[in-house]
């Protein structure tokens, strides 16, 4: 019925209703779940991209804080990916404001969980508001106060375009090798070409940016992570294995359930 645009990678969808401020307490952080997450969803709830960030978070001794509203709002990238820089900025203005009450203007950091996002707003405010990208925040400030268990499998990364331009291919990299023994980050590999959303509708520009990928995936090898989830979805239907942000394998290392466990 898609025409074949839905890919085999395609995540369920999110169920309806907003994501919710944590409930414990502890050091203050801003969390803006971003529209991929918010519209893709996942086998079950709690594997969701934004109850997985609040779950780590608040692991880590913070209380996140989900701004009000936030299914209105928009960082703006996806209009700007389009040519509308007009739309892109009122967007991106908007979540400015809204960013700056959830902060108390920028007293608490903020973290946005997709790179391409994270780079929109980082560019739009020039500093004026301490916003995090989540492979930033993990690397940076969850990692001093987890405690994880390496996985015996190996995995894959994806250093995507955006995390790229910001510099993060070290920090992907340890927070990766933090929580298993053998991490894979394919060298002939540098965009995905998914390029946002123009994967869906030309799914062979995906493929031929990872078709030097199978190469290198080791054996034993039960999936891989980034911080773009349309970038995962891509990589998911370009390799059968599933690809998910960064913070699910934190989840997955720093709870006493998954220590065991193995794909």
């Amino acid at each position: 019925l898609s025409g074949g645009a839905w890919k085999a990678g395609m995540p369920k969808p999110q169920p309806a209703g907003r994501p919710s401020s944590g409930t414990r307490q502890g050091d203050k952080v801003v969390y803006f779940p971003t529209c991929a997450g918010r519209m893709f969803g996942a086998d079950t709830p709690e594997a969701a991209l934004s109850a997985t960030v609040i779950r780590v978070l608040e692991r880590a001794g913070y209380a996140p804080i989900v701004p009000d509203g936030v299914d209105a709002l928009c960082c703006g990238q996806s209009f700007a990916s389009k040519g509308l820089a007009d739309d892109a900025d009122r967007k991106s203005a908007e979540l400015e404001a809204v960013l700056r009450r959830a902060s108390e203007d920028g007293k608490y950091p903020i973290v946005l969980d997709a790179s391409a996002c994270s780079l929109r707003m980082k560019t739009f405010l020039a500093g004026r508001l301490p916003v995090y990208d989540l492979v930033e925040f993990a690397h940076d400030a969850l990692l001093p106060r987890l405690m994880l268990t390496k996985k015996a499998d190996p995995v894959l990364i994806h250093l995507n375009c955006s995390a790229r331009r910001m510099g993060f291919e070290a920090k992907l990299t340890k927070l990766a090798k933090a929580c298993a023994e053998q991490v894979t980050l394919p060298p002939e590999v540098k965009c995905c070409g998914f390029g946002g959303d123009r994967g869906f509708v030309v799914p062979e520009l995906n493929a031929h940016a990872l078709r030097k990928l199978h190469a290198d995936i080791p054996a034993g090898c039960c999936g891989g992570y980034s911080s773009n989830q349309t970038c995962e979805i891509g990589l998911t239907a370009a390799t059968g294995l599933p690809y998910r942000s960064i913070v699910h394998l934190l989840d997955d290392c720093s709870t006493e359930a998954a220590r065991m466990a193995t794909c």
